[in-house]
């Protein structure tokens, strides 16, 4: 099992897209995001069903937000953000991909775009909390820290994990720029 307290960062930036695209038919599909408030919501997304941890055991001062599809929010991503005031920055817990759109684990994927609406999701959080768009998280392991570093320009620090990367205000203007969401 996977530490809750300490939080990983395990997703990947397949396709670039505004929209979540069905991969069966190339349909774009619109999305939501809306956090959270009910911790007994998260009681549904364990490790056991696919979904890395069990969400509803994240530390209390992480808010949790779900992407969802616009026509009948069915969860498509999770992303656990902090407001971290001391660094300046929003901190990515936790961020996980729905299972039937994790390829790298179960071998297919529904939705393409996932991965990079839930860091648009962080920058955008970021944003609102006063931080430009600075936000840094964990990555499971260095060749996930390279994909964040190649495809979305991060960069390493490495000061509290040894895949400690920060996304700075330019990376996070380009993330908004393209995913499109609404707040509900």
């Amino acid at each position: 099992m996977q530490n809750v307290e300490v939080g990983c960062v395990d997703i990947w930036l397949d396709e670039i897209v505004p929209c979540l695209k069905n991969n069966k038919t190339g349909e774009f599909k619109e999305t939501a995001v809306f956090e959270i408030q009910s911790k007994s919501f998260l009681k549904g997304f364990r490790e056991d069903n696919g979904w890395r941890i069990n969400w509803y055991d994240l530390p209390q001062d992480v808010k949790v937000y779900a992407l969802v599809l616009k026509e009948n929010t069915d969860v498509q991503g999770l992303v656990a953000l902090k407001k971290d005031d001391d660094v300046k920055a929003a901190y990515i817990h936790w961020a996980c991909t729905a299972p039937h759109n994790n390829k790298h684990d179960f071998g297919s994927q529904l939705y393409g775009g996932v991965g990079g609406h839930l860091f648009a999701i962080a920058a955008d959080m970021s944003c609102q909390w006063g931080f430009d768009g600075f936000m840094y998280g964990f990555a499971l392991n260095k060749e996930l820290e390279k994909h964040y570093i190649g495809v979305m320009g991060a960069v390493h620090i490495g000061i509290l994990h040894e895949y400690q990367f920060v996304v700075l205000p330019e990376s996070s203007k380009k993330l908004l720029e393209v995913y499109s969401y609404e707040w509900n």
